[in-house]
């Protein structure tokens, strides 16, 4: 089943899709009132697609709607960092765990709206990835039983500014020698001569800016992936592909994501947890997303797409 948020004369409305362009309008506030209705919010929603298709509802064109994010009152948002073997390859020490960011709920985007760049952003690049959405409160989730606390899955274009990230969210700081501490240095080699530089990377302009959480159109029921480590992936910057990969290509995959999330955040009903980008380049991209800067086309659209979750659409605005 695949649902969404459209706004329908401005005010928001939760549907499901029938087939096609065409979905029906549901009796739920919220994305969120429906996921936390559990089985019943489900079966509401797939009785409304029967009677739709019979004729009993009126059904709803969306080839133009006004898109909203799938479940735009997620408590939180997390994403996962570096989660592909393409980058890790050039990792100086294999990751031990899964490394999170945050967004807030104002990155939030839909399907066909602009992704807002501003000059100040500098080189920024997409990152295609699949999204879980919870279904109940997880804490403590231990792998194995990890996939029993999704709900679904939607894809997002986790936008980077790798200008901000790394001209004005990074400082290295040159300490005193007595205040350095083994876990300082624990991530990377020690180096010849004095060394007591430590350097700090803070995501929050250069990851969680507005319009850089575009996500949808649809949120996907959980029983319709067979298997979420198996999912290709893809990017396209302005029709053509940029990065083709696969979920099977993660150094961490879903179940040791969404475990570690939990063991230092409490997931809520329908917050959002990004797994990983699709990083691997194409002929014409070898870089894959890495090499492929926003801000060169400006007025253009990227797109991501993913293996039964369907194509989010976003044109780039860049300010002038």
């Amino acid at each position: 089943m695949k649902l969404g948020m459209i706004r329908v004369d401005g005010k928001p409305t939760v549907i499901a899709r029938v087939e096609g362009d065409q979905a029906v309008a549901l009796d739920f506030p919220w994305m969120e009132d429906l996921i936390s209705a559990g089985n019943a919010g489900l079966d509401a929603a797939n009785d409304a697609i029967n009677k739709a298709l019979a004729g009993a509802l009126p059904a709803i064109d969306v080839s133009n709607a006004d898109w909203m994010p799938p479940n735009p009152k997620a408590s939180k948002i997390l994403g996962c960092a570096v989660n592909n073997n393409n980058l890790n390859q050039y990792a100086v020490r294999p990751m031990k765990a899964p490394m999170f960011f945050t967004k807030g709920r104002s990155a939030l985007t839909g399907h066909n709206k602009n992704i807002e760049l501003l000059k100040d952003h500098g080189p920024s690049i997409p990152e295609p990835e699949p999204v879980v959405v919870f279904g109940k409160e997880a804490k403590n989730v231990p792998p194995e039983k990890a996939l029993d606390y999704v709900f679904g899955y939607t894809l997002t274009n986790d936008v980077t500014a790798s200008g901000v990230k790394f001209g004005e969210d990074s400082i290295a700081l040159k300490q005193r020698p007595e205040v350095i501490k083994p876990h300082h240095l624990a991530w990377r080699p020690k180096f010849e001569g004095e060394d007591t530089y430590l350097l700090f990377i803070y995501h929050s302009k250069s990851k969680a800016a507005d319009t850089f959480a575009a996500m949808g159109p649809w949120l996907t029921t959980k029983d319709e992936i067979a298997d979420p480590n198996k999912l290709m992936m893809r990017g396209y910057i302005d029709g053509e592909v940029y990065a083709e990969d696969s979920t099977a290509n993660y150094f961490f995959n879903f179940e040791r994501v969404i475990s570690e999330a939990t063991k230092w955040f409490t997931m809520e009903v329908g917050d959002c947890l990004h797994t990983g980008t699709a990083s691997k380049g194409t002929e014409k991209f070898p870089r894959g997303n890495i090499g492929t800067y926003l801000q060169e086309y400006h007025g253009k659209l990227t797109d991501v797409e993913i293996e039964g979750l369907g194509r989010l659409s976003n044109r780039i605005n860049l300010e002038q």
